[in-house]
């Protein structure tokens, strides 16, 4: 990947929240790739609160399910099923499955949508993108 040169601070400020939000590259690849120094990487990061919006947006409750529905399968498959815990797992994959809007929704619909809108028109993706993030902003620190 070619590094980002004549971008505005607040454009590589945007391309270095998608990719950490969305690739597995280190800070020291966003940065080279963005064209920024580490310091300013960190700074964005932590005003921001880019660690917990990432953390939203890994934990959904599709994730948690999923997870409870494999303790609940291993708990059933032992020699004696405990019913009181393999009880509990279904109460909460039940309360897990009645389909609460969390922050993790909202954020995974904002994506698909402005991923949906870059290809019609690529500068309102862009100012999309940016109240989308300043509404989950808001919504976490309600």
């Amino acid at each position: 990947m070619a590094k980002q040169k004549g971008l505005s601070n607040t454009d590589k400020k945007a391309l270095a929240y998608d990719l950490f939000m969305n690739t597995d590259m280190s800070q020291k690849e966003i940065c080279a790739r963005v064209n920024i120094r580490e310091g300013t990487f960190t700074k964005w990061k932590q005003d921001n609160d880019w660690n917990i919006h990432k953390q939203a947006f890994s934990i959904t409750s599709q994730n948690i399910v999923s997870n409870l529905l494999q303790k609940a399968y291993e708990e059933s498959q032992e020699d004696k099923v405990n019913a009181d815990q393999l009880l509990k797992l279904v109460k909460a994959i039940e309360g897990l499955s009645d389909r609460k809007v969390t922050i993790s929704n909202v954020i995974n619909v904002f994506k698909e949508f402005t991923t949906w809108c870059f290809d019609k028109n690529p500068d309102l993706a862009k100012e999309i993108n940016q109240l989308q993030k300043e509404f989950v902003d808001h919504k976490i620190n309600a």
